[in-house]
């Protein structure tokens, strides 16, 4: 079993001090000992030698900032995380310069303190394994996003093959689409790929295989040079594959490929939680209907349960009926979380992946693509494009009346 973090708390203030110690606790966090700033926070951290440290930030701020770079001389590895009650960019600003690794401001939520403690320890691991030349010879890695729902039937696989063939055509992206669906997988039929090797193929060899020689386990998309890991063509042939094995795989594949974008199952197991364990990013999709939203609610529940951090997760609304009614705010009220992303309805993104043509290859001007391509573009990090604007009778008229110098150019940015 891991070993639970063990936290030491430090603050003037014993009220704010025993506020922020259930919170600790409510996320199953350990508790070495608390104490006010100064001589007593060094003479405590030097004895507990605690994972990481919390510290406040009063007002005036100086005594806490002397602490915290008191606490690094003494203990220069461990992580502290800083907080306060004023959300000031300078506060923030000098709290980093004294050396805290992340800051908050109060009051958070459990699940926002263990997702900032457990950032900053995992940023710690990393730092220690790089300064000890155990990383050297593992290159870079990509990121690893998962399209995750929690029921069937909400469209994850066409957003999952959209997305992939948006990321490698459209913004040129080195991409493996891997179908980890180990219940019914179908994102070769969805883009109209012959099959040859499975996933099976490269959990089979995982251990031996050469980063140069991983495209020989995938079919490549013609059309966008989007690389596919597909499912076994025989669902039960799924069960030689582990949940250590599929995370093997993902690990191989980052490190010859810009994205690693899965597919997963309708159901939160063993298999779809390794998944999202080795995921940067999950893509949690959920349409309108009750039994989504509900299921959705349910699964994240489980995932705050488990320690998973809450910032990986992006939700996403799939529309998928034009009648549907239901306002997107009531669900995030319901959910008790913001959308990343809505997806409009539109007809052709089913359509296209009945066929084996991807809307976003198809039908790139309707609005389910053009959605769908400004989303890939900003899980990247790129910038939306540029929407064209359609051609109206008013709009040819005053572009007639412009290009004759009748009308300033303004006129039309306005409408």
């Amino acid at each position: 079993m891991a070993k639970v973090p063990e936290v030491l708390l430090v603050d003037q203030d014993p009220q704010a001090r025993y506020e922020l110690k259930q919170l600790v606790i409510q996320s199953q966090l350990g508790v070495v000992g608390e104490s006010s700033f100064g001589t007593e926070a060094v003479s405590l951290a030097t004895d507990a030698r605690p994972d990481v440290i919390v510290c406040g930030m009063s007002d005036p701020p100086e005594r806490a900032l002397r602490t915290i770079e008191a606490l690094l001389d003494v203990l220069p590895e461990t992580p502290i995380v800083s907080y306060g009650w004023q959300d000031e960019v300078a506060i923030v600003r000098r709290a980093m310069q004294a050396g805290a690794r992340d800051y908050f401001v109060m009051p958070i939520d459990s699940a926002r303190l263990l997702d900032s403690i457990t950032l900053v320890l995992e940023a710690e691991e990393r730092k220690r394994l790089r300064m000890s030349g155990q990383t050297k010879s593992l290159g870079p890695r990509g990121l690893t996003l998962a399209v995750f729902g929690a029921k069937g039937g909400v469209g994850k696989s066409t957003i999952a093959s959209n997305l992939g063939v948006a990321l490698a055509g459209d913004l040129g992206q080195s991409v493996v689409l891997v179908d980890g669906d180990n219940s019914f997988g179908d994102v070769a039929a969805m883009l109209e790929t012959h099959v040859e090797r499975t996933v099976l193929d490269l959990v089979r060899d995982v251990d031996t295989v050469d980063r140069a020689e991983l495209t020989e386990y995938l079919t490549r998309h013609d059309d966008s040079g989007l690389w596919l890991l597909p499912a076994p063509t025989e669902p039960l042939r799924w069960r030689s594959v582990t949940p250590d094995a599929i995370r093997k795989v993902i690990t191989v594949l980052t490190r010859r490929f810009d994205v690693v974008l899965v597919d997963t199952a309708g159901v939160l197991n063993d298999f779809s939680l390794a998944i999202l364990e080795e995921s940067n990013m999950v893509l949690w999709v959920t349409s309108s209907d009750f039994s989504s939203i509900n299921n959705t609610l349910l699964g994240l529940k489980a995932l705050e349960e488990l320690s998973y951090p809450e910032s990986r997760i992006k939700l996403m609304l799939n529309v998928v009926s034009a009648d549907d009614g239901v306002r997107p705010v009531k669900i995030e009220e319901v959910l008790g979380r913001k959308f990343f992303w809505s997806l409009p309805y539109d007809r052709e993104v089913r359509m296209g992946g009945q066929i084996g043509r991807p809307v976003v290859a198809a039908n790139p001007n309707s609005d389910g693509a053009r959605s769908l391509i400004d989303l890939a573009r900003s899980l990247t990090g790129a910038a939306p494009a540029r929407a064209v604007k359609k051609s109206t009778p008013v709009r040819r008229l005053l572009n007639r009346f412009t290009r004759g110098g009748t009308a300033a150019a303004p006129v039309e940015g306005r409408l």
